[in-house]
């Protein structure tokens, strides 16, 4: 839990500086009481949220929180403390409880700090802060949301049942004893619908969306735009039809493929999992695992993605860089202590990646969904997953059935299942069109064989 303090304590600057100060000491704390070597955390943030349920507003409220995490390295051993409490007492606390428990951690040869060679100073992405939004009242907040709860509420079959917007205004830093120093600050806002379609007796799925922003101006228009497409496709699961029972190609969307490709693309690929001998990829670097029309690009610096960011929580700098090109896996992502037991470098993905990019392909949407006699359109998945084997099962939510190109409409409860290995070799298009899940991964519709699809 991070302390909550008065909103106006929070001046970000000042803020920083004293944390930044508080670090220097606890570093230099560590190393007088024995220490082989220490990271130190910092952040501080100031929120300011609304809360809609039902279509009323329900919560207003600012918070501020400010956080120390402290980690130390003693005779191959590690520990670790977290402080809410920033001044010099409760730093030196933390410090001497971190090399208590690291006393009975079990020694790991492994255990690694990023060295300054490793983290030079990272480049500022100076679209994460605007002065502007960091100022954002609440009243200004509010305009915005009742705008957008016009159009929530423009068609009374939408039963919305919470719309949130946040807006967050964050410092962090790291620095450790190996010279390394990072900070970033950044302004976010964010939204969310969840709702649901009623309209007598019948009641639709449960669907939900959200949205970011890095600037005041645009919070209003995309959230109007984010507003019409939850709108549309609440709306379009009335009156569902039956899917048929078949086993064949299914149309996954772009939040479908975050659901059921993306993590599955990532377990393999991480140097964690490669570590402990579970990736399947462990020795595929520069081999094929993915159909040729798969390129998966982590860009952390683009400003579409709400995780970009310019280094990583082991203080490496990010940088763009293709996971899978054309269906070859281009890389494991490696932490720094990952690359060490793997004998390798580091990524700069240490808790990313960070804003995932799956290409577009040549097709056109609309061309795919006309070239079958009959085709489901999975829009999400929910359901079970087996990373080691691949193995998925589970109902395809918010769905709808295609045949020869038109919608015939929405799905009653269908269940999809088939294997991640079989159907990532079995990509038989891939949209031209893509789409921006939540701010976070953007992907183009693809086009898989060989997934069961059951009917109720």
């Amino acid at each position: 839990m991070s302390a909550k303090h008065e909103v106006n304590d929070l001046d970000l600057t000042q803020v920083a500086s004293s944390l930044e100060r508080l670090a220097e000491f606890g570093l230099s704390t560590a190393k007088k009481l024995g220490a082989d070597a220490a990271k130190i955390s910092t952040g501080a943030s100031f929120e300011k949220r609304l809360v809609v349920d039902n279509k009323e507003f329900t919560l207003a409220n600012s918070l501020a929180s400010r956080s120390i995490g402290i980690v130390v390295h003693k005779d191959q051993k590690k520990g670790s403390a977290s402080v809410n409490i920033t001044n010099e007492e409760s730093i030196k606390h933390a410090v001497e409880s971190a090399l208590a428990l690291a006393k009975y951690s079990v020694p790991d040869p492994d255990l690694v700090f990023a060295s300054k060679a490793e983290a030079p100073k990272a480049k500022a992405l100076d679209f994460l802060f605007e002065d502007k939004l960091a100022h954002l009242d609440l009243a200004a907040m509010t305009a915005d949301m009742q705008e957008t709860l016009g159009r929530l509420g423009a068609d009374p079959r939408l039963a919305l049942e919470r719309y949130e917007m946040a807006v967050n205004v964050s410092f962090h830093a790291l620095a450790s004893t190996t010279g390394m120093t990072q900070a970033e600050r950044q302004t976010m806002a964010s939204w969310s619908f969840m709702g649901m379609g009623r309209s007598g007796d019948e009641v639709t799925g449960f669907d939900y969306d959200g949205n970011f922003s890095f600037t005041a101006d645009a919070i209003l228009q995309r959230s109007l735009t984010d507003a019409d497409r939850f709108v549309k496709r609440v709306l379009g699961l009335f009156n569902p039809v039956r899917c048929p029972s078949y086993r064949g190609a299914v149309l996954l969307s772009p939040r479908a493929v975050q659901e059921l490709l993306l993590g599955m693309m990532l377990y393999h690929a991480g140097g964690r999992q490669v570590m402990d001998g579970k990736s399947r990829w462990d020795k595929s670097v520069g081999s094929k695992v993915a159909s040729s029309l798969f390129t998966l690009t982590d860009l952390p610096h683009d400003v579409r993605f709400s995780g970009a960011t310019a280094f990583d929580s082991d203080g490496v700098p990010t940088r763009s860089q293709s996971i899978v090109e054309r269906g070859v896996l281009t890389r494991h992502l490696h932490d720094c202590y990952s690359a060490k037991r793997c004998h390798a470098s580091t990524t700069g993905t240490a808790g990313g990646p960070f804003a995932l990019s799956l290409s577009a392909g040549d097709k056109a949407l609309a061309t795919i969904l006309k070239e079958h006699d009959q085709l489901l359109v999975v829009d999400r998945f929910s359901g079970n997953s087996d990373p080691i084997k691949g193995d998925f099962s589970g109902v395809a939510k918010s769905s709808r059935l295609f045949q020869h190109g038109d919608d015939r409409g929405s799905v009653t409860e269908t269940m999809i299942a088939g294997n991640f290995f079989a159907i990532a070799d079995a990509v038989l298009a891939v949209s031209k069109e893509v789409e921006i899940v939540s701010g976070g991964f953007v992907s183009p519709y693809v086009l898989v064989d060989g997934v069961s699809v059951t009917g109720e």
